[in-house]
């Protein structure tokens, strides 16, 4: 072979070489990342979830105990199941203090230092505002949010999941019971100055449609703070026949505790699905909350018959660490065990991806404490669009009525 020959066989053989080594990922600065890149959060004998909540200020008495539903309920799945294809479930909770710029702190923490694979049940309105844009440009799951605000689904979002009823839902639930049982009527409101109170609204009016209940009063409150007096005081003196509450337990407990015990007014008071809980009858006090008409996705603790409910029970008793059970701990755990179906759905090769395509594959599954069946897809990303109406009566949350339907998988 000439000297011209060879230098061209070299040639050829060395751009080959170099065009395989860069097609496989060189050694170099610049190679391409591997084939099987590790998934955050993921290895074979694990799976790591973040969240944010409330442990510790005023917020803390009310929703603290879901952390202790989430981790009483993966720490059982741990136990008796091994976790999920062998990787067990652990959950960082991050302390909020119900203050959105700590919860952007918090969150990024657990996403760029502690590299969750997820984010679940991330609680608060104003609060998670400060954070899904951040979880949604970083592809993180966000995870059956504990908030209903209506953006969070609308547009639906690959990576983001509501984990209650949206609040234009349950406005328009409650908007519709006072048009069926009170038309004609003078219609007083309580709500949240912020989106949740928005969003209710919208849904509110929506209900209303056809009847004759005329709205004759609408006070705001801000959502840190506790006693609604003198917005109470002012319902009645605008007039208002009923009233619809479209704000947190504190707030409506205190409009309840104020109606009844300091004013003596028994004008029918409706409030918000988030107010369903042990605790606003607690603060509300039982007598002045009898009658209270709400609506409610899931079974209530003390319904002790139930297997769900007896379940539960028996896994805070072993698993929850001395937490006392509430309808919050069931939250907690019912927001849990919708992780493990996703998990279990997913398969073993887990990934982001795969994880979120499983929650949206989820079809009339009802989890051990839901009083209705959960169904999402690719363009319904709300787990809970069944209700039922609830009231107050003798000092426990009772369901009556039928199933109200809204929805939206196809």
């Amino acid at each position: 072979m000439s000297s011209a020959k060879k230098a061209i066989a070299i040639l050829l053989i060395t751009v080959t070489a170099a065009m395989l080594i860069g097609a496989c990922g060189g050694t170099g600065t610049d190679e391409a990342a591997p084939v099987n890149e590790k998934v955050p959060g993921v290895s074979d004998t694990q799976v790591l979830f973040g969240t944010h909540l409330p442990m510790s200020g005023n917020a803390a008495a009310a929703y603290a105990p879901i952390a202790d539903g989430l981790r009483a309920y993966f720490d059982y799945i741990n136990d008796t199941e091994g976790g999920v294809y062998g990787r067990k479930i652990k959950l960082i909770v991050g302390d909020d203090h119900y203050n959105p710029p700590d919860t952007l702190e918090v969150i990024r923490k657990q996403v760029e230092q502690n590299e969750v694979f997820a984010i679940v049940a991330g609680l608060g309105d104003e609060t998670h505002s400060a954070v899904w844009k951040y979880l949604e440009e970083r592809g993180i799951p966000d995870m059956f949010i504990a908030s209903g605000l209506h953006k969070w689904t609308e547009p639906p979002v690959a990576t983001r999941f509501s984990g209650i009823p949206d609040y234009q839902i349950e406005g328009q639930m409650l908007g519709a019971y006072v048009a069926e049982n009170y038309d004609g009527k003078k219609l007083g409101i309580l709500r949240e100055a912020n989106e949740y109170g928005e969003d209710g609204l919208i849904g509110l009016q929506k209900g209303l449609e056809g009847s004759s209940v005329e709205i004759v009063a609408d006070e705001k409150c801000e959502a840190t703070i506790a006693d609604v007096s003198a917005q109470t005081q002012r319902l009645r003196s605008g007039g208002a026949e009923v009233v619809v509450s479209l704000a947190g337990p504190l707030m409506s407990a205190s409009l309840v505790q104020t109606a009844r015990a300091l004013m003596s007014w028994d004008a029918p008071i409706l409030v918000s699905g988030v107010d369903c809980s042990d605790i606003f009858i607690d603060l509300a006090g039982a007598e002045n909350a009898e009658g209270i008409v709400s609506v409610v996705f899931g079974h209530q603790v003390y319904e002790t018959d139930n297997p769900g409910i007896k379940q539960h029970r028996e896994i805070m008793a072993e698993y929850g660490g001395g937490a006392l059970v509430s309808n919050f701990t069931l939250y907690g755990a019912s927001i849990a065990e919708m992780t493990v179906e996703a998990l279990k759905r997913a398969g073993p090769d887990l990934t982001r991806e795969s994880f979120t395509h499983a929650a949206e594959s989820i079809r009339d599954w009802t989890c051990s404490t839901c009083l209705t069946p959960i169904n999402m897809s690719p363009t319904d990303h709300r787990p809970q669009e069944i209700e039922m109406y609830n009231r107050v009566e003798g000092g426990k949350w009772v369901t009556f009525g039928e199933p109200v339907n809204f929805e939206t998988t196809r």
